[in-house]
């Protein structure tokens, strides 16, 4: 019978750096055993330990330099702006201020070009701070999608669009800082969800004259509060649009969007058009259509 593996309580929790596995008592031939895994250079885990993003996280920030910060997706991620899809995990993003890169297997690295003031701490994490995080995020998008990076992050209140469009200005040679200015003019602050966002602008690109407002509530006849659709349009005959995610899929979720929408239409006479992610990414242009047929009926 083959001996019993030593293994320290302490390392039993959470991602380690093998000098601190050493210091508890193991040896380089015992860390290499199938009870560890590595999952960066010189930091490993115990096999039972389930590898969460926020675990990876954490075994990064022991691998990496100490002046690396988070950016990009993983700082979005960390400031609760964004999150994976389903099944998908964290992507490790890292930055480098003003030196060469750090290379580390399923970690994308680079240098960072950044200004007084453009790194900060989030509960401890150095990470860009949220205004170049944001900048950053929308040079690296079409237009569309630099507006709903800049909808996301002003609805958590991390920025405003006078700062966004001050960093812009301040930096009139950095690429795509057009695109930036751009997309920041059809952005809007009550933007609840990224797909909301998605939906709000297939009708504005794809013809529909007037945008629609967002998260408004909708009263009934003796001012009953009936509902807050993602977005509406106040004409003649006012309707509304919403945009259903996976949790819409819920039984009990599902039954109440259809109590809430019976409520609407019955007792406020409020219509609401439903989409979901095929409407936003396959079949815009039929959606748009749609919301301007409403739209041209209701006004």
């Amino acid at each position: 019978m083959p001996p019993r593996p030593f293994v320290p309580p302490e390392l039993t929790v959470g991602p380690f750096h093998q000098n601190t596995a050493f210091a508890a008592g193991l040896t380089r031939h015992q860390l290499a055993s199938k009870c560890w895994v590595r999952l960066f250079r010189s930091v490993y885990v115990h096999h039972l330990v389930e590898l969460t993003d926020e675990l990876r996280f954490e075994a990064l920030r022991l691998a990496a330099p100490a002046d690396a910060v988070a950016t990009g997706l993983t700082a979005a991620w960390l400031f609760g702006v964004w999150t994976p899809p389903p099944g998908e995990t964290v992507p490790l993003h890292l930055a480098l201020p003003n030196r060469g890169e750090y290379r580390e297997a399923g970690v994308r690295t680079s240098r960072l070009v950044v200004d007084e003031g453009d790194i900060g701490t989030w509960h401890g994490v150095p990470v860009t701070n949220p205004e170049r995080t944001c900048f950053g995020l929308m040079t690296r998008s079409s237009r569309m999608e630099a507006t709903v990076w800049a909808d996301a992050f002003l609805y958590r209140g991390l920025v405003t669009k006078h700062g966004l469009n001050r960093y812009a200005d301040e930096r009139p040679h950095w690429p795509y800082v057009r695109r930036v200015r751009a997309a920041l003019e059809l952005a809007r602050t009550r933007a609840r969800s990224m797909m909301e966002s998605r939906l709000r602008l297939v009708i504005v690109y794809r013809g529909v004259d007037e945008p629609p407002l967002l998260n408004e509530p909708i009263y009934g006849p003796d001012g009953e509060l009936l509902g807050i659709p993602d977005m509406g349009y106040p004409v003649r005959v006012p309707f509304g649009l919403e945009y259903d995610g996976e949790q819409h899929r819920e039984p009990d979720h599902h039954a109440a969007d259809l109590v809430r929408e019976n409520r609407l239409l019955v007792v406020g006479n409020y219509p609401l058009l439903r989409y979901g992610a095929l409407d936003v990414y396959r079949y815009a242009d039929r959606t748009a259509a749609q919301v301007a047929a409403m739209l041209r009926r209701c006004s």
